[in-house]
């Protein structure tokens, strides 16, 4: 029924370009600037020697482990894989149409720094570490997490260090409102103990956790030793009490709901003020406090409640400097390229983004006896990442150039048993991001166009000074921030971004994560509780999906810019032609493309509709080749 009722549409007259364009928005999108770094062109030649030098490292390892590598990728493989990595989706009809026509001998490497410069780049990294850190618009019940949120895309645009990036993050102190990388720290707020083992596990690839209540029965980490990493952050305060001294006196929340009751004809005593009177009451901040062991702590390297001092986990151990909280000191400790697990981590963690298994796995519990696939690759990738002082983009740059990357995907099943040692990338399935703006490049012309309400409208609502602020200014600030959050508000601003009730957007731009039930979350996207919280399974809600779900239908709808493409081709071959290169991009082979003349001569222009639905419900859409 789907294609049918699809095809019907295609049967439409062609519509015209004036007719493509969005009616006028009643009320405007605000955006806030956004500056893609650009790549370094004076590196060119040090990214071809990098590249050089990892490809002859693999080959190395090919003759010890007597492995043949994969043949090289076309150009059309290669087109789409360097965009679902790079930028998270595939490219559009007249990209595929213009890069499989090149004839340039260095169309590769213009391909890969001009996507490195794309907005998209942003984006699909922003996804990336929105998995990792478990990025969430709300990071307590009265707190909004969009500030954190976007400081991390900012990072990704900006393409902020990774150390700086990280240490930021370890050490920021105040309200998200004032200092968004704060974020990090509250998403843990409460839990010490685990924040610790989150940090650890993300940014040193190492999984302490058994060690908080115990010694750890697979690795060498005892419970004391977790203790006194955890001691380093102990200290870290999250909330300013209500009766602090700089309020002036009493119990600032009772007095202000107090204040408002005579102004708010409505209030009923309850959190209606919440977002103004708790949330300005988190702030991240340092405190002299000492932790202890467990009172049933039961090993003999220790007693009971006995005060815990600070150690690091990995030697060289931390020299404090005058000045530095013990949060100060672990960052730099944590950031140093002395430090055994911290560059190793982000190095595999972006070799295993290009390539889909890492040179180490898993990932993220590395211990002292973890051995890479290949030893040597894997020193020389912590040798780079260190020349280029943690910058993401340039290391990424030099692995996408190398003739490894640009090889034919595995498609044997990966056996986590067995080393892997890179006759190529292997087949994967796209993350439900990828799957998402793939959808999104395909039914809309403009995909980078609309972006999330900046953080700020919010922030700067929300934020007051609760030393300072009267219950008028924080009731005048609370009648504006719900006409701006209402749901009128919204939807008249996002309307014409809408089909069926979907914001056809990318991922980046829609919240964090998107509730249940939302196509993103069918395809895996994480519910941002534990750390990469994505998944790859199949499932029967997918297939529904697949087949007959609004998206499906959007690209056979008149307002799609695949349907737009289509109708505008100048002869029913090229027709065939626009909707692989859309697709699949790739023109179709001689058999596919019988298949589809022969179903568009049966079906007429319903045919068109069948041929693209075909297409998406593929597996080589599906995948990453």
């Amino acid at each position: 029924m789907a294609c049918i009722i699809a095809g019907l549409v295609f049967g439409m007259m062609p519509i015209s370009a004036q007719a493509q364009k969005k009616p006028k928005e009643e009320i405007p999108v605000p955006k806030r600037p956004i500056r893609i770094a650009p790549v370094d062109d004076s590196l060119a030649m040090q990214v071809k020697r990098s590249a050089t030098m990892i490809d002859m490292l693999v080959e190395t390892n090919y003759k010890k482990q007597n492995v043949r590598p994969n043949p090289d990728a076309s150009d059309e493989v290669f087109l789409r894989r360097i965009h679902l990595d790079i930028v998270g989706t595939i490219p559009d009809y007249k990209q595929s149409r213009a890069f499989i026509r090149s004839r340039s001998t260095d169309k590769r490497e213009r391909m890969i720094d001009g996507l490195l410069e794309d907005e998209g780049y942003a984006s699909h990294l922003y996804n990336y570490f929105a998995d990792l850190l478990r990025v969430n618009d709300r990071v307590s019940n009265n707190v909004p997490g969009q500030p954190y949120a976007e400081w991390v895309k900012r990072c990704c645009e900006e393409n902020k260090h990774y150390d700086d990036f990280v240490y930021e993050m370890l050490t920021a102190e105040g309200k998200i409102y004032e200092n968004p990388a704060a974020g990090y720290i509250l998403r843990d707020s409460g839990m010490p103990l685990d924040a610790m083992n989150n940090t650890v596990r993300i940014f040193l690839g190492t999984q302490v956790g058994c060690a908080q209540c115990h010694d750890h029965p697979f690795d060498k980490w005892k419970q004391k030793e977790f203790y006194e990493m955890a001691a380093f952050t102990y200290g870290v305060n999250t909330r300013i009490s209500t009766n602090d001294k700089k309020f002036g006196g009493g119990n600032v929340v009772n007095r202000m709901r107090e204040e408002l009751k005579t102004i708010d004809e409505k209030f009923d005593g309850g959190g209606k003020y919440n977002r103004f009177l708790i949330a300005n009451l988190i702030s991240v901040n340092d405190q002299n406090r000492t932790l202890v062991l467990p009172h049933d702590y039961q090993y003999d390297d220790a007693k009971p409640k006995e005060k815990v001092q600070v150690r690091t986990i990995f030697d060289p151990q931390p020299v404090a400097q005058p000045g530095d909280t013990p949060r100060v000191t672990l960052a730099k400790w944590m950031i140093s390229p002395e430090n055994p697990r911290f560059t190793k981590t982000i190095a595999n963690r972006m070799w295993k983004r290009a390539f889909g298994i890492g040179l180490i796995e898993p990932e993220d519990d590395m211990r002292d006896d973890t051995v890479a696939s290949n030893p040597e690759l894997m020193d020389f990738l912590v040798s780079e990442m260190k020349r280029l002082d943690y910058d993401l983009k340039e290391f990424m740059r030099i692995i996408y150039n190398t003739k490894v990357y640009q090889r034919e995907a595995t498609h044997t099943e990966y056996d986590p048993s067995v080393a892997y040692h890179f006759p190529g990338p292997v087949l994967r399935r796209m993350t439900p991001e990828q799957v998402w703006d793939s959808f999104i490049t395909l039914a809309a012309k403009d995909p980078e166009e609309y972006q999330r309400e900046p953080a700020a409208i919010q922030a700067n609502l929300i934020n007051v000074d609760l030393s300072e602020a009267t219950a008028q200014e924080i009731y005048d600030r609370d009648v504006e921030l719900r006409r701006v959050t209402g749901y009128k508000f919204r939807n008249e601003r996002d309307k014409v971004y809408k089909y069926q009730g979907l914001l056809l957007v990318r991922a980046s731009e829609l919240p964090q994560p998107v509730p249940p039930g939302h196509f993103l979350r069918q395809f895996g996207q994480s519910d941002r509780e534990v750390i990469q919280g994505n998944f790859d399974a199949g499932s029967v809600p997918q297939v529904l999906q697949m087949f007959n779900g609004p998206l499906t239908h959007m690209l056979l709808d008149k307002v799609s810019y695949l349907h737009y493409n289509v109708l505008n081709a100048r002869t029913p071959s090229d027709r065939i032609d626009t909707v692989f290169l859309s697709i699949l991009n790739r023109f179709p082979t001689d058999e596919e493309r019988l298949v589809a003349e022969d179903e568009i001569k049966t079906n007429g222009p319903a045919g068109y509709g069948n041929v693209i639905w075909a297409l998406v419900n593929t597996r080589e859409f599906l995948f990453v080749q």
